[in-house]
Order: structure tokens, then C-alpha cells, then sequence
């Protein structure tokens, strides 16, 4: 389905690897885009497809995943609107390494990865920015692995909050149990264990199973701190 319903209000205006673009070079890329729509729990792409498209979300919450050999479920990112998935691979090709499934309704664009390329051929000053955007993943990536080597399951926990409050820009954070256990690669229970602490202490509040509103950030940032 061409993405007619960005034609108002561009999705790619909203992402830095696009804003040198003019309105009518945005336009021209998204009508080459594809607009798909998903329900909760469906697979957008799989692990191992072929990795040759973008894809921007227009709306929802979209899990990045892959199992491991034991089967066990790890969560590598949670995208929310104007996120963007796929520049790391634009030169690279290859497919995919993560599963992407929609965690609640979703919308994307998926614009297509040879698009891309003739895009940063045509506009230098792009390559720079596509750079930009990858360093920044890398900077993520790198602050996750950090976060994974603390060994205090409450440190760890806080630290996830906090990441997940900038990643964001929210200080509301709307995830489950079980999603941010297989994030912190702890267990569901040592998850709500250390929410209720938390709750407890003032520095959390807790809505049914899904949000947490964070009350107190110095104090989070201290616990996740005392665990490094």
C-alpha cells in the first residue's frame, strides 16, 4: 500500500537521517514507501529475512527479539513512534538478526534500502547524518551492554528505568513484566520483586502491569549507580 497517509504529516520529517531533505524530496521517497498496518503480537519481519528495508514507526510499540540456543526470549530494543530500524544494514545488506513484533497496534513505513542509497549518493551531507544515526545506535548498544553487566538485579533494574526514561524522553514507561525480563535478562519474578522495592521506597509508581511512572530520578540513578 503506497504511504498516502504520510502525505500530511511526514514521517520522515520527524527523523534526523532525513531532515536536510525538502518537503518535496520527503515526498518523493515516502511515495515509494509501503504503509503496512499491525495488530498486537503480529511479526513484522523475521530473524533472517532479508534485510532491505527501513522501517519508521508511525504509531505503537514494536519489540526487537531473538531467542536464544536454550530458547530463551532477549530483547535487544523496544521501538515507539519515530523510531527508525534497518540504516545500521543500507550498505551492508545481509538479513536481519532480530525478530520485530508489534507489542500493540502499530504503523510503519517501510522504504526501501536501494531508495536510501540513491538518496545518500544524490545528498552527501546525508551520509553524515546516516553516520550520525548509526554511532548513535552503536552509543545505545554499548550503554545496553553496560547495563547488562551489573550484577545487582535492583541496580539493574534502575538502570533500565533510567535508560528507558531518556530513550523515551517519557517519565511514564508502559512495558510488561515479561518485556522488560527478557530485556534486563532477569527473571519476571526478580522483576516485580524489585519494582515493589522500589514502589515501596517512593522512588516508582505502579499501574496495573504495565506502567510505571518514575517519581524520583536522582535517587533511581543513585541505586543504578551503586551497582557499578
Amino acid at each position: 500500500m503506497e504511504c498516502t497517509c504520510c502525505s500530511n504529516d511526514l514521517c520522515t520529517s520527524k527523523i534526523a537521517l532525513f531532515s536536510m531533505l525538502s518537503n518535496d524530496e520527503q515526498l518523493e521517497l515516502i511515495s515509494k514507501s509501503k504503509h503496512l498496518d499491525f495488530k498486537k503480537g503480529d511479526i513484522i519481519f523475521r530473524e533472517s529475512d532479508p534485510s532491505d528495508k527501513i522501517m519508521i514507526v508511525r504509531f505503537g510499540k514494536i519489540k526487537l527479539n531473538h531467542f536464544s540456543v536454550e530458547g530463551k526470549e532477549l530483547v535487544t530494543d523496544i521501538l515507539v513512534e519515530s523510531d527508525i530500524y534497518g540504516e545500521q544494514n543500507i550498505f551492508s545488506g545481509g538479513n536481519y538478526d532480530v525478530n520485530a513484533v508489534a507489542l500493540e497496534d502499530s504503523g510503519v513505513c517501510m522504504i526501501s534500502q536501494s531508495d536510501i542509497q540513491k538518496m545518500v549518493m544524490n545528498r552527501p551531507e546525508a551520509g553524515v547524518k546516516l553516520l550520525g544515526a548509526i554511532g548513535s545506535k552503536l552509543s545505545s548498544a554499548n550503554e545496553i551492554i553496560d547495563l547488562l553487566s551489573i550484577n545487582d538485579a535492583k541496580a539493574r533494574l534502575a538502570g533500565f528505568l533510567i535508560y528507558r526514561m531518556k530513550r523515551t524522553n517519557k517519565e511514564i514507561i508502559e512495558l510488561s513484566r515479561d518485556d522488560i525480563a527478557a530485556y534486563t535478562r532477569l527473571t519476571r519474578e526478580t522483576v516485580s520483586r524489585k519494582l515493589s522495592e522500589l514502589k515501596e521506597e517512593g522512588v516508582i509508581e505502579v499501574s496495573g502491569h504495565k506502567k510505571i511512572k518514575i517519581i524520583d530520578k536522582e535517587t533511581l540513578r543513585d541505586i543504578s549507580e551503586s551497582g557499578k
